[in-house]
């Protein structure tokens, strides 16, 4: 999805508390200048957020950090703007945002309410919301203005939305507005990517129900990614749980390639099938074996050969290993080849996709996708989601 928008902003120095700024503006419509009322303003992965009065003016107070403010409203092209409050100054901007000029209904792209739609809706809600226990009570309250496509020469499915999506984390006590900018998923390569802007917005409740989503977002914290950050830029992984290690993959020697495979096949065909104790067949057996090889290297990797200015930087593969708690058995059962083994410390691998990435205080990741997530991590998904204004304190 590409972002249409004209931004304008104005601004006066003074001196700051180094807690909180205030981020004030005004919402504009593009063509005509008049004040949009009622958009939403909000900044992403956060509690913070607010609608804009009936002159387009919105108020908000952010905490000192890199964040991307959203403004969104209905019948327009959403806006996303980075912006960074550590500097000591206070900004007033003048947001103008673009009508839509079209919209994915009307362009043939909404895909008929079959079966198999309902089919591909339940794929995408188990790899956006996800399937552990926290996940499954989450409710997509707005389903039905997702387009889903799907097209099976290439087993490629894609998911988007003219709406917010209104979502429900009933185990963790929040409501969700969540900008779907795009979701892919390749299901012949078992790849997922999405990106997105949630709002989180803390739901209401009595004292009992108030203690027991405190417990449990304490231990949806526990573990996660934004555990991890935090604990990495205060290089405290191992006093935090966290055991990181450098693994190594490898081609397997002893499996024949893609290429050799494709041609014993073709060979295969040509003289009309396997003859009796063909050569071939014993090579063709090869195929089941694993591609990649993997190797741990148990020793300890010092923090400066990874880590400078809170800049991560580095080549091939880390695991990380959280021993403050087990996998869910859920996660056990997804992983089809280990179906009847026990639950063991989480664990998971990362990549970068980028040459490095930067690690906020709060807990993110900039650019947000250049991390590749594999195993724990890559299970858990936007149900087991936080604000990044969240604290175990």
């Amino acid at each position: 999805m590409k972002y249409l928008f004209t931004l304008l902003f104005c601004c006066f120095i003074h001196s700051l508390g180094a807690q909180d700024q205030i981020l004030k503006g005004r919402v504009l419509d593009e063509k005509t200048n008049e004040p949009v009322a009622f958009a939403s303003v909000f900044i992403s992965t956060t509690t913070t957020g607010t609608l804009t009065n009936e002159k387009g003016e919105f108020s908000l107070s952010v905490k000192a950090g890199n964040y991307e403010v959203i403004v969104s409203m209905v019948g327009y092209e959403p806006l996303v703007y980075a912006l960074d409050t550590r500097q000591k100054r206070a900004v007033s901007y003048l947001f103008k945002i673009q009508p839509k000029t079209y919209s994915l209904q009307t362009v043939g792209v909404k895909a008929k309410r079959d079966s198999s739609w309902y089919d591909n809706l339940k794929i995408f809600k188990e790899q956006f919301l996800g399937s552990s226990e926290t996940a499954q009570q989450c409710r997509i309250l707005n389903e039905n203005q997702l387009v889903i496509v799907f097209d099976p020469q290439t087993a490629f499915l894609e998911v988007k939305s003219d709406e917010v999506l209104k979502i429900e984390n009933r185990e963790l006590g929040y409501r969700i507005n969540y900008l779907l900018a795009e979701f892919k998923y390749d299901m012949r390569q078992g790849y997922v990517t999405y990106l997105g802007y949630p709002n989180f917005q803390l739901m209401e409740g009595n004292k009992s129900r108030q203690r027991r989503w405190a417990k449990n977002r304490q231990r949806a914290y526990k573990g996660s990614i934004m555990h991890f950050v935090r604990s990495l830029r205060n290089q405290q992984l191992e006093a935090e749980g966290f055991n990181l290690r450098r693994l190594i993959r490898m081609l397997n020697p002893n499996r024949p390639t893609e290429e050799e495979l494709k041609a014993i096949r073709q060979k295969i065909r040509e003289q009309g099938g396997l003859r009796k104790d063909d050569p071939l067949e014993k090579i063709l057996a090869k195929a089941s074996l694993p591609k990649i090889l993997e190797k741990l290297d148990t020793a300890r990797v010092a923090y400066d050969e990874y880590l400078k200015n809170d800049q991560l930087t580095f080549e091939g593969f880390f695991q990380v290993v959280y021993v403050g708690e087990k996998e869910e058995p859920t996660y056990v059962m997804s992983q089809s080849r280990h179906r009847n083994r026990q639950p063991m410390f989480q664990t998971s691998v990362f990549s970068l996709r980028t040459e490095s990435v930067l690690l906020e205080e709060n807990g993110s990741i900039l650019p947000p996708l250049g991390v590749m997530f594999e195993g724990y991590w890559g299970w858990e998904k936007v149900g087991d989601l936080l604000p990044l204004d969240y604290s175990d304190q």
